[in-house]
């Protein structure tokens, strides 16, 4: 009986490890070999150059541009985080129109990135909505070409984001406050504390796994940033992502073992910070 069930339990993991080996484990390899070579994706020979790629990533500033841009979309995260969960403390309380303002937060999650894109791409053009309204309230001296300003044009799409993402945080958070044990409510309201107090003593507390897995989404998100700044102004303008530049590499300047070793990089990124927030996480007590 045990043989049989040992069987049962080989058959069925067969095929979703093959599946992986096939379509993720081999992949990653794939690339990692051909970061190590200077193929240009049309031909079928790849010759050796080492490190070269690696040391060209290195020293060129244009990468290390294209990594600065992201930081912009890193602090547009963390206010993403700390707006929702403000909202979602806020909701969770007996709060007039709690559904409609629900709603009004999970919306942007669930257009598409090109619906998103053309709907900014619309507002933000020269004498579009936004400048319409500046000018409504007076506020002329702050027009200017939102998505073509290098200036600007970072902290707009960063702003975009926000607003697309928005939703995601904010679902997790509340869910995860509605989860918390009625009991707790019904001592906080004995013992008369405020909303903060709540807050600081009990909520934060409960939802702290909460609070490092949006941490963690953050991390991903931050790096991997892409078809905001892909579709609304393709990279141009100061507004090339780390991922964005590695499209860029591949498909229109095919350099494909540089682009490969770029995404090996965007990997190790993502695999250190969040090694790193996890032995926050533990080091902070919250091992389970």
């Amino acid at each position: 009986m045990t043989k049989n069930h040992n069987k049962q339990i080989i058959i069925f993991l067969s095929l979703p490890i093959l599946l992986l080996v096939i379509f993720g484990i081999l992949p990653i390899i794939n690339f990692i070999v051909i970061s190590f070579t200077s193929w240009n994706g049309m031909g079928t020979t790849f010759e050796w150059v080492g490190l070269d790629n690696y040391t060209t990533l290195v020293k060129n500033p244009v990468y290390w541009q294209a990594l600065r841009v992201n930081t912009y979309y890193l602090v547009s995260g963390i206010l993403q985080m700390i707006i929702a969960y403000y909202f979602a403390v806020i909701l969770s309380e007996k709060t007039k129109g709690k559904n409609f303002f629900k709603s009004l937060f999970l919306l942007p999650s669930l257009i598409s990135s090109m619906a998103v894109a053309m709907i900014f791409r619309l507002f933000f053009s020269p004498n579009g909505a936004f400048d319409q309204l500046l000018s409504f309230l007076h506020l002329d001296q702050w027009i200017t070409f939102w998505l073509g300003n290098p200036d600007q044009v970072n902290i707009t799409l960063a702003s975009i984001s926000l607003w697309r993402n928005l939703g995601i945080s904010f679902i997790l958070y509340y869910g995860a406050i509605q989860s918390i044990p009625r009991e707790y409510n019904d001592v906080c309201l004995l013992e008369g504390a405020s909303l903060w107090q709540k807050t600081r003593w009990i909520t934060i507390p409960q939802t702290i796994k909460v609070i490092y897995l949006n941490s963690l989404l953050l991390i991903i998100g931050v790096i991997s940033v892409f078809d905001i700044p892909f579709i609304l102004t393709n990279g141009s303008n100061g507004s090339t992502t780390i991922v964005v530049q590695t499209m860029k590499l591949a498909f229109e300047q095919k350099k494909y073992g540089l682009a490969s070793g770029l995404s090996v990089c965007i990997t190790l990124m993502i695999v250190l910070l969040s090694s790193l927030l996890h032995y926050s996480k533990n080091k902070g007590g919250h091992k389970k």
